[in-house]
């Protein structure tokens, strides 16, 4: 059976995290995942507020969930450090050891999402590279001993993220493979990689090893992923055949009531033959 998880973010901005946990058990999800630790998302701004962990932890042991992932560097919110300045590497490492990893390990979550960083005129693309492979070298060796691996996310700089250092999955690829450590992956977010590359099923199949979840939305538009230019169904059933175990994780802007689109998608998506 195919795993579909979803992005709580999203979904039902106008209720607080506990009630939209409950939401999405309701409806027939055990996967989930949220952005940052330290803000929230009201369906329209970020919002400054820390989540409750032991909140989390508690629904998800009531409940029967699994927190996936959640984001640990990103400019606007957790961590706001870049992967490709090699000066933000102390705070990089020191917020994984002193905050980040206990609150993942209270609530059961094995996944740590980051961006690249964005683009600094005084940082050329060869020296960005190597700052994020030696970073990374060293989150390897911390996240390793907690069995947690960390999703190196690139983002479409088309239409969402004009800033954003990382967005070709190849360059991703290249720089895990010069990590080299298991607990290191790539979050291939396929909305994202439509946008900018396409070729989405070649890509899973050549590099599905390098892969530790994934993210669906519709293209264009980020909506729901069922009428839009691509088939979901197939790109799944594909990633499942070339070896992927996983989660597919929705991160998409409803069009319809939250509620209504979580059922709709979910039955959409579950009825992929695998």
């Amino acid at each position: 059976m195919v795993e579909i998880g979803v992005c709580i973010e999203p979904f039902f901005g106008d209720i607080p995290y506990k009630e939209r946990i409950e939401k999405i058990a309701s409806i027939g999800f055990k996967y989930y995942e949220f952005w940052f630790h330290n803000a929230g998302f009201d369906g329209k701004n970020l919002t400054d507020e820390k989540k409750d962990f032991d909140m989390i932890a508690e629904f998800n042991y009531k409940l029967g969930l699994t927190t996936t992932c959640f984001v640990h560097c990103h400019p606007d919110g957790g961590i706001k450090a870049s992967l490709i300045n090699k000066d933000d590497r102390g705070l990089i490492l020191n917020s994984l050891t002193e905050e980040i990893i206990p609150l993942a390990k209270k609530i059961g979550c094995k996944g740590l999402i980051s961006g690249s960083g964005n683009v600094n005129p005084f940082i050329s693309e060869k020296e960005a590279i190597e700052n994020i492979v030696e970073t990374l070298i060293q989150i390897s060796k911390i996240v390793e001993k907690e069995d947690i691996t960390l999703l190196l996310e690139p983002w479409n700089t088309k239409v969402d993220h004009p800033l954003n250092f990382l967005s070709d999955p190849q360059m991703a690829v290249n720089i895990i493979k010069d990590v080299n450590h298991k607990n290191i992956k790539l979050l291939y977010d396929i909305y994202h990689m439509q946008i900018m590359k396409g070729d989405i099923v070649r890509f899973i199949r050549e590099n599905i090893q390098y892969i530790g979840h994934f993210h669906i939305a519709g293209v264009p538009g980020r909506k729901e992923p069922i009428d839009n230019e691509l088939y979901y169904p197939f790109i799944i059933k594909e990633s499942v055949a070339a070896g992927y175990k996983g989660v597919f994780g929705l991160e998409y802007w409803p069009t319809m009531p939250s509620e209504k689109s979580l059922e709709k998608v979910l039955e959409y998506l579950t009825g992929v033959s695998v």
